[in-house]
């Protein structure tokens, strides 16, 4: 089976696939440290580090000897965030502009001209607001195809330990079985303890689970951190900002994890590891990241969780001949 996988970084929207992935598995990005992770983990896979907004259809048809059966694509998303300042402008301002929103219609045109039998475009659910539904409609029927569908997916509800709501678009309905997420203390309460802790589990080792340095200033204030309070906050327009640092509660569901995003451990005066981000968006532990620190927490904020891509795989492959 031919799969493309579009705008594909560290793998998580991939995972789901893992059992297909062969020399017949193309995966696309420009950033480094992601394809880097990705070829750490799909080490059969062909990887392209190119902007496709240059692509020609017909080099993904000729490296894979025909075209691809499942085409899944994960468009940068940063310019319909509701965390972006520039959030406010209209979707047709956005998608039609000089932005990497735009990278959205390079999307839709690569799945015109290759035609996969099914095809998943993953984005923030802002995405459809002010006018951006509409727009993707026309774009998708601009060239030929006349039944993408809307599927609205929150993770948390099938599985995922943290709160995450995604517009998935397709030329199939998903409609994937529910199931009840884990705490954030059952998700990541087995991992090793770090720092002076460490000492007792010196023979414990889990990649990405490496303590983030901070300064003692900053200690200082984690310490006076209760559950559900951030020590800082990011500014998303001139009369709004959002809370970020923040203590998780260790009974609860976790909030949305996001490249930007830092978390306090719910015990532990210390912000969580790379490795608790990715335990908290369904990754195992054997799925390892690589590059500078902050790097690795964006991969891990930005991609699709892995119990997300299982479920949406397995609606996908019914549907291929």
């Amino acid at each position: 089976m031919k799969i493309l996988d579009l705008f594909c970084g560290a793998g998580g929207f991939s995972y789901g696939f893992k059992s297909y992935i062969d020399d017949t598995h193309l995966a696309i990005d420009t950033d480094p440290p992601s394809l880097e992770t990705y070829k750490l983990n799909y080490p059969d896979s062909i990887i392209w580090q190119t902007d496709i907004h240059s692509l020609h259809s017909t080099q993904i048809q000729e490296t894979l000897n025909g075209v691809p059966n499942i085409i899944i694509a994960s468009p940068p998303c940063e310019e319909f965030s509701k965390a972006n300042p520039d959030s406010s402008k209209s979707a047709a301002e956005r998608v039609y502009g000089e932005g990497s929103a735009k990278l959205l219609l390079d999307a839709i045109r690569i799945i015109g001209d290759l035609s996969p039998q099914v095809f998943v475009i993953e984005n923030v659910a802002a995405l459809l607001n002010a006018g951006g539904k509409e727009i993707i409609q026309k774009e998708f029927e601009r060239v030929g195809i006349d039944d993408a569908k809307i599927n609205m997916i929150r993770a948390h509800q099938h599985g995922n330990p943290s709160r995450r709501l995604r517009v998935f678009i397709s030329n199939i309905r998903l409609k994937l079985p529910r199931k009840a997420p884990p705490t954030v203390i059952d998700a990541i309460g087995d991992l090793p303890r770090l720092r002076l802790n460490q000492l007792f589990d010196p023979e414990l080792e889990v990649p990405n689970h490496i303590d983030y340095p901070l300064s003692e200033e900053r200690m200082k204030a984690i310490s006076r951190t209760r559950w559900g309070q951030g020590v800082r906050r990011f500014r998303v327009s001139k009369a709004r900002s959002l809370p970020n640092w923040v203590r998780l509660f260790p009974d609860q569901l976790s909030t949305s994890i996001n490249g930007l995003s830092r978390y306090i451990h719910p015990y532990e005066n210390r912000l969580l590891t790379v490795r608790e981000h990715a335990r908290l968006m369904s990754y195992p532990d054997s799925f390892v990241f690589t590059g500078f620190s902050d790097s690795q927490y964006n991969q891990v904020g930005e991609s699709v969780p892995p119990v997300v891509s299982q479920l949406i795989a397995q609606e996908v492959c019914t549907k291929i001949d």
